[in-house]
């Protein structure tokens, strides 16, 4: 019976364990994500201009720096997030200066964790008739990176550096948001559970024969 409680007190840390790591990794440190003229994505704008976004879900900040934009005049700029299922959260407007630089940096109530693949820069209107969708101008965009890859025909890479533009057509990676880290902790926690219930099985088994 002893034995049975101890086991059942395994199970149910490694479950909690589990649990745990979810939102860890979901909240843990910035994302940094590099913005280019992406030909699956951008459809507006300089095509020479690029810039970096540093992103975190957890604390509920933006910093995004870039250089190329042109200076906007009756239109202004809006970040987005983008969902796997192509749902767009607003990280808020701004403008470039004169020489084309950006230096914009925000805080908000919360983030929504969700599943965000792509950042993107759109080009709205003032005011802004509809300010829950982003208007079909996109300028310069980028994928959110990740330790895990999908292989996928014609989608830019999460990997690109300032300035380098994907290959329209050509095979590159679209991450699988959610962090490879966590799905790693919970592998590993479940594999050494399964290991010490044969271990104990193997034991009670041995002393039935004894």
């Amino acid at each position: 019976m002893k034995l049975f409680k101890w086991l059942f007190s395994v199970i149910f840390f490694a479950a909690a364990l589990t649990v745990a790591s979810a939102p860890a990794a979901a909240n843990g440190a910035p994302v940094k994500i590099f913005l280019n003229y992406l030909p699956e994505l951008s459809n507006y704008g300089a095509t020479s201009a690029s810039g970096v976004a540093q992103v975190s879900i957890g604390e509920a900040w933006v910093d995004l720096q870039a250089e190329g934009l042109p200076q906007l005049a009756g239109v202004q700029y809006e970040a987005w997030l983008v969902t796997s299922d192509e749902q767009m959260i607003s990280l808020g407007t701004f403008n470039s200066d004169a020489d084309g630089r950006v230096d914009y940096y925000a805080e908000f109530d919360d983030i929504p964790v969700l599943d965000y693949r792509f950042f993107v820069i759109s080009v709205e209107s003032v005011p802004d008739t509809n300010p829950d969708e982003a208007d079909p101008r996109r300028s310069i965009a980028g994928v959110f990176p990740n330790a895990r890859l999908e292989i996928v025909s014609g989608t830019p890479t999460a990997t690109l550096e300032p300035g380098i533009t994907a290959t329209p057509g050509a095979p590159a990676g679209l991450p699988v948001t959610g962090n490879a880290n966590a799905s790693a902790v919970a592998a590993a926690i479940w594999l050494a559970l399964g290991l010490l219930l044969v271990a104990v099985g193997l034991a009670l088994k041995k002393r039935r024969f004894e």
